[in-house]
């Protein structure tokens, strides 16, 4: 019997488009990464793609960008509902500066107590934070926040990721960090544009540009060549060895990196 192929996070990406622009941006949102949206239907057929996959998934991620500038993003989440049976629980995550519209309440509500909205807080940028605490408090909606200015940010602020390079690492380095990578030891897959990637470092660094595209380093999930049976195998060696990315990428440092303010502004609110 087959074994079952169950993803522990699928973030969803359906906007880079997003209403801060920080300068220390994980995403690379503050310049190198184009800021867009993609169309409802193309993110339909990729979550489609990826539950044609996947057994199981235990969080279903929507990630930006900043998902609340999504026009289509309270149809999306009446979408995924076709699903419900499949994943263990909605996660938004959200800067906390924009409030969802009629459509986009109820959207959230119709998944009852089965549904988490995360709030990076940062302090007088996340402007629309009293909205979602109260509209949690009035509708009993899971709402988490994690405090990202003053004193005692969570996880002590934002490390710096930012202008990736060729890190130059020795092979049996590299394969060791990677394999400790936070992102890998979360299994912290991404989707965004047809691509699922291992992590949202392998996501952003291909879209940059960074390096060109190799074979098995994502599931091309529009790619009819190949067949369900190889897309599953490739997920299932995303995080045997080092991608790649793993090369450019600092993250795999974060516990020892140092700590910055997080969201410092490039400029004023963008959206």
């Amino acid at each position: 019997m087959e074994e079952k192929l169950v993803a522990r996070r699928l973030a969803i990406v359906p906007t880079t488009n997003c209403s801060l622009k920080c300068r220390l941006c994980c995403d690379f949102l503050n310049g190198p990464v184009k800021r867009r949206d993609i169309p409802l239907e193309d993110v339909c057929r990729d979550i489609d793609a990826c539950f044609a996959l996947f057994d199981r998934v235990e969080w279903l991620q929507f990630v930006g960008g900043e998902v609340f500038v999504y026009r289509d993003f309270p149809r999306l989440l009446d979408y995924v509902r076709k699903y419900r049976e499949r994943f263990d629980r909605l996660i938004i995550e959200t800067n906390g500066t924009v409030f969802p519209n009629e459509d986009g309440q109820a959207a959230i509500l119709a998944y009852g107590g089965d549904v988490t909205i995360m709030v990076s807080d940062y302090g007088k940028l996340s402007r629309a934070r009293e909205r979602f605490i109260a509209f949690s408090e009035q509708n009993g909606v899971d709402l988490r926040l994690k405090k990202y200015y003053g004193e005692d940010q969570y996880y002590d602020g934002w490390i710096d990721n930012n202008n990736p390079h060729d890190l130059k690492e020795p092979g049996d380095v590299l394969e060791v960090n990677a394999k400790n990578c936070p992102q890998a030891l979360c299994r912290n897959m991404h989707c965004f544009n047809g691509k699922l990637h291992r992590c949202s470092n392998s996501c952003f660094m291909l879209e940059m540009g960074l390096f060109p595209p190799k074979d098995g380093d994502f599931v091309d999930l529009r790619d009819a060549s190949k067949s369900r049976e190889e897309k599953r195998e490739i997920i299932r060696e995303f995080y045997t060895r080092a991608r790649r990315s793993c090369r450019y990428c600092r993250f795999k440092y974060e516990p020892i990196l140092p700590r910055h303010p997080a969201a410092e502004q490039l400029q004023e609110d963008v959206i």
